[in-house]
């Protein structure tokens, strides 16, 4: 029992099971380099209140630098007889500067000492979350304004609607992504708070300057409420539920890609870099990066559904079952990271092949509307009326194997039941394209615009 520092209540060891349903550190020594910040952080914060040493202070600091040198040189031994990784710290600490490594947790817990190291973790994934997600959204950006003038498909239903341009397009997911960057930004600031201080519960039995630690480790102060401090994981709901917000996201871009990319769309083409081959099928591109990116969604909300299963009938304020959360969120930073990379990767491979866009925005009679519009604003006929006549249209043209930009003024005629002729140039993707008014269409002056607003939102996204 000597290696357990909590032995002396104890008069024999625990089982083999429960020794291995009790350890953590298989999964939580991710959290080395910040349980040995908070340590610090805390250690300096005895000493300027009088309950450790000046001399203490440097040994414990001297020793902690030790054992994070250790452990990033691989040469720490993980033991499950030590549970998990601020025993393993502690431990070490103990065994490198002898008794003085005991005072160290001196007026703490496990409890605010997990909760102030996953608070740090999150804080950390948040930070390079939102590097990688401005440059995701810089990458967008990029192609939305470079792609302009070339044309791309809207779709309802996944039938063919309406002609947008592909700057527009890509602009929509610009804004969703955007949305996610907002909302990082408040999970961040749901973990400003510390709980460094809060001890087991109740706060410590000595004169703790919580003040002191929480603004040397970054927060905006500590928590208003000790219990809160050590029970509270919502934090983390904000963040799991961000990634899953922010797959939902990936997620239907990605399903569109591996539409387009197929032979019956042909609108992308994916470089190798995002793609592979089959172990059977040589021509075989297969857009596996996207389509796992896809099926990342049900794994990340499946670490929300977990936490939120774990939290909800759980008494206040510390209980075993909240060690679980450390896995699902380790699994939700890895996965929002991979996400965020793969999503760039794949729209620097990218090629949009505008020739076959064109080819069925023809095919599938995408100015119906268009002629509805234009009989509305030019015969001022009735919407529906006007909507039966391009019906009508579409149905002759399908009878004839014809296309809409192919009928002569005949055939309208015949169609209408009045004469009527449309001016020239008037089935170009580009002049429907123009037609659109209003703010947020895809008119070119307010693609222009668009592109003003997303450039400044990014702007003001790296200041922040």
């Amino acid at each position: 029992m000597a290696d357990k520092l909590w032995h002396g209540r104890f008069e024999a060891p625990p089982s083999k099971i429960t020794e291995e349903i009790s350890e953590s550190i298989s999964y939580d020594n991710a959290l080395y380099k910040v349980d040995i910040r908070a340590s610090l952080a805390h250690a300096r914060m005895l000493q300027s209140v009088g309950v450790i040493t000046s001399e203490d202070l440097r040994q414990i600091e001297t020793g902690l630098a030790q054992v994070l040198a250790e452990i990033e040189a691989g040469k720490m031994h993980f033991s499950a007889a030590l549970e998990d990784i601020h025993m393993h710290v502690e431990s070490r600490l103990t065994e490198i500067i002898g008794d003085t490594g005991k005072k160290l947790h001196t007026g703490r817990s496990r409890n605010d000492q997990v909760a102030v190291d996953t608070h740090l973790f999150v804080r950390e994934a948040i930070a390079e979350n939102r590097r990688d997600l401005v440059e995701l959204l810089q990458t967008l950006f990029d192609l939305a304004q470079g792609n302009a003038d070339k044309i791309w498909i809207g779709y309802t239903h996944l039938q063919i609607a309406q002609p947008v341009s592909l700057s527009h397009y890509l602009l929509a997911y610009f804004w969703q992504f955007a949305r996610d960057l907002e909302f990082l930004d408040f999970v961040r600031q749901s973990a400003r708070f510390s709980p460094l201080g809060a001890a087991a519960l109740g706060g410590a039995n000595y004169p703790v300057d919580r003040q002191q630690t929480a603004t040397e480790l970054g927060f905006a102060a500590p928590y208003a409420n000790s219990m809160d401090a050590v029970a509270n994981r919502d934090y983390q709901l904000n963040y799991h539920f961000w990634v899953t917000r922010l797959f939902l996201h990936i997620s239907r871009f990605c399903e569109d890609i591996i539409i387009y990319n197929t032979t019956e769309f042909g609108y992308v083409t994916l470089g190798d870099a995002v793609t592979t081959g089959s172990s059977i099928m040589p021509q075989k591109k297969n857009p596996d990066i996207a389509e796992l990116l896809r099926g990342k969604t049900g794994r990340v909300n499946g670490n929300l559904q977990a936490l939120i299963t774990n939290l909800k009938g759980l008494p206040l304020t510390y209980n075993r079952d909240l060690q679980e959360d450390k896995v699902y969120l380790f699994d939700s930073v890895a996965q929002a990271r991979q996400g965020l990379l793969g999503m760039k990767e794949i729209l620097r491979h990218i090629r949009f092949n505008e020739e076959r866009v064109r080819d069925n925005l023809s095919r599938g009679f995408a100015l119906a509307t268009d002629i509805a519009d234009f009989l509305v604003r030019e015969k001022k006929i009735p919407f529906r009326d006007a909507h039966a006549v391009a019906g009508a249209a579409v149905k002759f043209a399908e009878d004839n194997k014809t296309r809409l930009e192919n009928l002569d003024n005949d055939a309208w005629s015949r169609i209408a039941g009045f004469a009527l002729e449309f001016p020239a140039g008037f089935f170009t993707p580009e002049a429907s394209i123009g037609r659109r008014q209003g703010e947020g269409s895809t008119n070119p002056d307010a693609v222009r615009q668009q592109l003003k607003l997303a450039g400044n939102f990014l702007s003001a996204s790296l200041q922040a």
